[in-house]
Order: structure tokens, then C-alpha cells, then sequence
């Protein structure tokens, strides 16, 4: 058997960062009504899929983004492989461009976590006759997690940018075996609402884990809300990002065009 030559296997299989496409992953969080649904869109409602297990999209008429609706565990695996393709596009789904979706928001993850764990609920009980239907288990947290984790790395996996979100959840120092290591003893630390594996898996698959606020500002004399997002280390804060470049703890009015060009060249992009 002829020897492999590992040189030329190495010209096939080395690149550069710089000579590759690459795509963004990215989580926001937030309490409800902040505009993590808006933040999401904010890539183009023509150029962005939303899958929407919390029906966030309901009221929003006017920009009649395209929303595909999870409501079972499976809806998330039939998304997954739809988009796998790299092919699906407006055109397939009522409406005219036949480019390819550019942005996928799974906007959701606490409800998703919660439907993965009816899921691995489900599949136990059916399995155990003696079951007492709706009382969780602590095999049921492991299996929602491994679920989740498989869903996190499938949609790490395509090849387009991935706006992740999450509700906000307070964690109290002391108050449960769920706290972070890292956060706050004296007080109280704010982080992506997930269980703590599936928590830790989305953090250290995602570029930017930001957390999106609202704040009141006087604009010519008038006071307005003005959404801001913390991407910066922050005691308080599960937040942090990978760059080349030393970007600003706060972004204001920010958008994933935005937060994008701002990872890629330290600049910020119109919008």
C-alpha cells in the first residue's frame, strides 16, 4: 500500500480564516418585550427565516417577516434540514427572491428547552407504562439537555448567520446549585434562561453573547426609548464576544449588520 502524502493532504485541508466565507453565531437575551425579535430582523425581513416557538411574531403585520412555527420538538429537526440544504429561499415559501435565506433566528431558546424537555418527558412515559404522566425526572433534564446540545451544534453547522435568543433569568448568589461560577457573591447575576448544560453549550458555540436593555433618552426634547445591547465583560452579566478587535462594551441602536461588521472589521455598518 502506497505511503499517504500527508504534504499534499496538508495543501487540500489548511486555510485561512481570511480565505474561507464564514458565517456569525450569535445569542441575545433580554427580558420580554425588549426587542430581541426586532434585533433579529433587523438583517432584512427578506433576507431572514425566523423559527418562532413563542409566536412572537403574531403582531407584527406590517413587516410580515416569514416565520416558520415550532410548536413540537420535531418542527426544530424539520427546520434544521430544510435550511441544511443551503438552498431554501422566499420563493419556496410564498415569496419572489430565489436567493437563499441569509439569516436564520431561532428565536426562542428558553421555550425550545422547555419543549425538550415535554419531549424527553414524552418518550420516557411511553416507554414506562407505570409512568405518573407529568412529573419530571431527573433522567428527563439530562435527555432535554443532550437535546438541546445536538440542536445547538446542528445549527452551529450552517452555513449562514444564526441569531440565537433567549429570555432573561436572575440569578440570586447562593439561591441555587444552578449559579454560575463566575457570578456575582453579592448579588445577583443575569444570564441566558436555559438549563445550565445546554446554557454552557450555547455560549461557547456563539461569536457574541450580548444582552439587549432599553434605556430612556432625551431626543430634541423629547424622551425615548433607545435599545442598547451589552456585548462587554460585565460582572453581572453573562456576556463576552471573540474578535481581532477591541470592540465597545455597549452598542446603541444595534443591529446584526451592525454587530457583524463590527466583529469583522471593528467598524460599525449603517443601520
Amino acid at each position: 500500500m502506497a505511503e499517504k502524502n500527508y504534504i499534499e493532504i496538508a495543501k487540500k485541508r489548511v486555510t485561512r480564516p481570511r480565505d474561507v466565507d464564514s458565517f456569525r453565531k450569535i445569542l441575545v437575551y433580554a427580558r420580554n418585550k425588549k426587542g430581541k425579535t426586532t434585533f433579529s430582523l433587523s438583517g432584512g425581513v427578506e433576507n431572514t427565516l425566523l423559527l418562532d416557538p413563542e409566536n412572537g411574531t403574531d403582531t407584527m403585520k406590517a413587516r410580515n417577516p416569514y416565520r416558520w412555527p415550532i410548536d413540537k420538538w420535531q418542527d426544530m429537526q424539520d427546520a434544521y434540514g430544510a435550511l441544511r440544504t443551503g438552498r431554501l429561499c422566499p420563493a419556496d415559501v410564498g415569496g419572489t427572491s430565489h436567493d437563499p435565506f441569509t439569516y436564520v433566528s431561532v428565536d426562542g431558546l428558553t421555550r425550545m428547552n422547555n419543549m425538550a424537555l415535554r419531549f424527553a418527558m414524552k418518550v420516557r412515559e411511553e416507554k414506562d407504562l407505570d409512568a405518573q404522566p407529568g412529573m419530571v425526572q431527573l433522567k428527563d433534564y439530562g435527555k432535554s439537555s443532550e437535546l438541546m446540545k445536538q440542536m445547538l451544534h446542528n445549527f452551529h453547522t450552517l452555513k449562514m448567520h444564526v441569531i440565537f435568543t433567549a429570555q432573561e433569568r436572575v440569578i440570586t448568589s447562593g439561591s441555587s446549585d444552578d449559579a454560575d461560577d463566575d457570578a456575582d457573591q453579592t448579588g445577583i447575576y443575569y444570564v441566558p434562561d436555559m438549563q445550565a448544560a445546554a446554557r454552557g453549550t450555547t455560549n461557547s458555540l456563539v461569536e457574541v453573547i450580548g444582552r439587549l436593555y432599553t434605556v430612556k433618552v432625551p431626543i430634541k426634547g423629547v424622551e425615548k426609548t433607545e435599545r442598547r445591547l451589552w456585548i462587554g465583560i460585565h460582572e453581572k452579566y453573562d456576556t463576552g464576544f471573540r474578535s481581532d478587535f477591541q470592540l465597545p462594551d455597549m452598542i446603541r441602536r444595534p443591529t446584526v449588520p451592525k454587530l457583524i461588521n463590527l466583529m469583522l472589521t471593528g467598524e460599525t455598518a449603517n443601520g
